[in-house]
């Protein structure tokens, strides 16, 4: 027995060796950085923070603000749903580059305990619908809904990734999802036909409020059948955060890089967010992030930083900022003077370009099986879109953009929100085309894209705002591309100055 016990004595003697071994040296130091590395080497490591880390982060202060900021419109809680049964407009200033012709419903869900439920009544034909599910990392891993699993009635059973157990009866194969995260974001759009029609706006929401998403306890304690969205009990998330969190709200504009290495630190220590562990890439970037306090364990704190190490950190955050937005603009594929952006040449590999898509607008880019998107940035000479000029847009109605399921062309200010305006409109769609709400001439229809109404009322029912001053940008969506809008050969037609 007692050489037993001093064998077992002598191998935990040997574990902890092996474990001080692997720990970094400086964390004994008390250095949050290693202060072996110099000014160059924290610039890289913070380039690779960056590149890796901004999905991630986005996707961190997003459930925050979902779940956490009581005092916030998008606040719903954890495991549960927020339907939106209007339309966005300008005031909605929480996400960038939405839809202003579908209605919204989706939340951040928590898998570690619950399995959630999605229901779908009967859905009518000729209306787009779709929920869509993603991991932090936004990989997107389910998709239902018109054009993916059709109309009718379904059921489905979302796991974790580390789920054990027995499923509820009465649930198919195909209906039993796993998730490749514990952290996941879930997202119902429908399409409103036409936003002018009151009792449209209400069929639309009556639809919304017809899907469930839901946790599986509460799903069963109500004998298995969905339960109202206001029956359901709002239960704030918990995650770690820090002072600044409630003030960020929107990425791009209002974090700062000590915010985003406090943001990723939060996202390496959270049990939620499951890692690629099958990926050698991830695994050896997190190893040299640990050398500049980004490791599980370990709070990142700016104040035990000293000022050369501050400064080489955020040196490092803006040259990344401007390499990932260079690459996403590198890989946009030119259309007719647009950039299309679509998942079809997506590598979640590519680091750097992951995180310049992220900055356009977390989640994306969504895969092209679902929609690709356009982004109008110059006019037909090149020169970048402002405010305070006039612009057409002219389409040939037998040249339309081809889709299975429906476009939108929606404006958007310099920083991807809509642009305040007296009526109301942010968007055009093809539903509204075919209802007969645009002018059409000559086979062609043409939008005018200008701060003030057009004083011809036949133009005026084609106007689209844009703001009186400063950059705008138009971001036109396509649900269900066909080949040409999937490898840029349609021929977008260009946006034409009209006031040279």
């Amino acid at each position: 027995m007692n050489r037993i016990a001093s064998g077992q004595r002598w191998c935990l003697a040997a574990l902890l060796l092996v474990l001080a071994a692997a720990a970094p040296a400086f964390a004994e130091e008390g250095a949050l950085i290693d202060p072996r590395l110099g000014r160059e080497e924290i610039e890289q490591r913070s380039k690779e923070a960056f590149f890796w880390g901004m999905q991630q982060a986005g996707f961190y202060e997003l459930r925050f603000l979902f779940t956490q900021q009581e005092q916030a419109p998008s606040f719903r809680g954890i495991n549960r749903v927020l339907a939106n049964t209007r339309l966005f407009t300008a005031k909605e200033r929480f996400a960038t580059t939405p839809n202003s012709s579908t209605l919204y419903s989706g939340g951040i869900f928590d898998l570690r305990k619950e399995s959630i439920v999605v229901v779908t009544p009967q859905m009518p034909e000729g209306r787009y619908w779709s929920i869509q599910a993603s991991d932090h990392y936004a990989h997107w891993f389910f998709f239902v809904g018109s054009p993916f699993t059709g109309n009718a009635p379904q059921r489905y059973l979302i796991l974790g990734p580390d789920w054990k157990g027995r499923f509820p009866p009465g649930f198919e194969g195909r209906q039993i999802v796993r998730a490749t995260s514990n952290a996941v974001s879930i997202v119902l759009r429908l399409a409103v036909l036409d936003a002018r029609d009151p009792a449209e706006l209400e069929r639309a929401a009556a639809l919304v409020k017809g899907i469930t998403m839901m946790p599986l306890s509460l799903w069963e304690k109500n004998g298995r059948e969905p339960l109202p969205l206001e029956r359901q009990p709002v239960v704030a998330g918990r995650a770690a955060s820090f002072p600044r969190m409630a003030q960020i709200g929107d990425l791009t504009r209002s974090m700062t890089p000590l915010d985003y290495f406090q943001l990723v630190s939060l996202v390496l220590n959270d049990p939620s967010m499951t890692r690629r562990s099958d990926s050698a890439k991830e695994l050896a970037t997190l190893e040299r992030l640990a050398e500049i306090g980004l490791r599980e364990g370990v709070r990142f704190d700016p104040e035990r930083l000293t000022p050369e190490q501050s400064a080489g950190l955020e040196a490092g955050f803006q040259a990344a900022r401007r390499e990932s937005q260079q690459a996403l603009q590198d890989s946009l594929l030119d259309m007719n003077g647009w950039k299309l952006q679509t998942g079809f040449f997506y590598d979640d590999n590519d680091y750097v370009l992951r995180a310049g898509a992220a900055e356009i607008a977390w989640g994306s880019p969504v895969p092209y099986p679902s929609h690709t998107i356009g982004f109008g940035l110059v006019d037909s000479r090149g020169r970048a879109l402002e405010g305070g000029h006039r612009y057409t847009l002219r389409f040939d109605v037998d040249a339309l953009p081809p889709v299975t399921e429906f476009w939108e062309l929606p404006v958007y200010d310099g920083y991807g929100y809509f642009v305040d305006n007296p009526i109301d409109r942010y968007s055009a769609t093809s539903y509204l085309y075919a209802a007969g709400a645009y002018h059409v001439e000559s086979g062609k229809l043409t939008f005018y894209l200008q701060s003030e109404a057009p004083a011809d009322p036949q133009q005026a029912r084609n106007w689209l705002p844009i703001p009186k001053t400063g950059a705008f940008r138009l971001a036109p969506r396509f649900y269900g591309p066909t080949s040409p809008l999937v490898d840029g050969s349609y021929p977008m037609p260009p946006l034409v100055r009209a006031d040279d």
